[in-house]
């Protein structure tokens, strides 16, 4: 598996790179926290050819680490692209967490598919405290589903992993900020 996954890092790294959703500056990340690096996938969302292979890294990573589930859960609003594309080639439902619950019709805080009995693999686009994706992970078990993974593209190393494990949650990730500055020959904290 550790080939495999290797492999994945690298060619994920590589498309981010290429695409230009990795990019050095000045920049305001979710959490709150100020970086000199960002990288936004949704430039590769944007771009078919780029979409589809990192959906196909997905699927492998999904075989290669034998994750189970039933239905997938995007994260409002970054992972619900990646959340779309995976659940079609997989062929499972596909249900999304808004970011607040809604104050007008249901009021539902998870959309789409039903997360009731089922297991969810939560889905995001990029991982840094984790507190999106904790939040959805409490989210889908207040509706009565079950969550033990969560997979997104990238993974900040900033804490997300750890947040994750105290909810009984694996983090898995396409490739991870080090890997993508590996790829861009940039020295971290550069």
């Amino acid at each position: 598996m550790g080939r495999a996954l290797d492999s994945i890092r690298r060619t994920a790294a590589g498309i981010l790179v290429e695409s230009g959703a990795f990019m050095v500056g000045e920049f305001r990340l979710a959490s709150g926290r100020v970086s000199r690096y960002y990288v936004d996938v949704r430039r590769v969302w944007g771009d078919p050819l780029g979409a589809a292979r990192l959906v196909n890294l997905a699927l492998a990573l999904v075989r290669v680490a034998g994750l189970g589930f039933d239905v997938v859960a995007g994260v409002a609003t970054g992972g619900i692209p990646f959340a779309s594309m995976l659940a079609l080639e997989l062929e499972a439902p596909l249900a999304y967490v808004r970011v607040e619950r809604k104050d007008h019709g249901l009021g539902r805080m998870v959309e789409g598919a039903s997360v009731e009995g089922s297991t969810v693999l939560v889905v995001d686009d990029v991982a840094t405290t984790g507190g999106s994706i904790g939040r959805a992970v409490e989210a889908v078990r207040a509706q009565g589903g079950v969550v033990r993974d969560a997979l997104v593209v990238v993974d900040r190393g900033e804490g997300a992993r750890e947040r994750l494990e105290g909810l009984n949650v694996r983090l898995w990730s396409l490739t991870t900020l080090r890997d993508i500055l590996e790829y861009a020959g940039v020295e971290e904290g550069a």
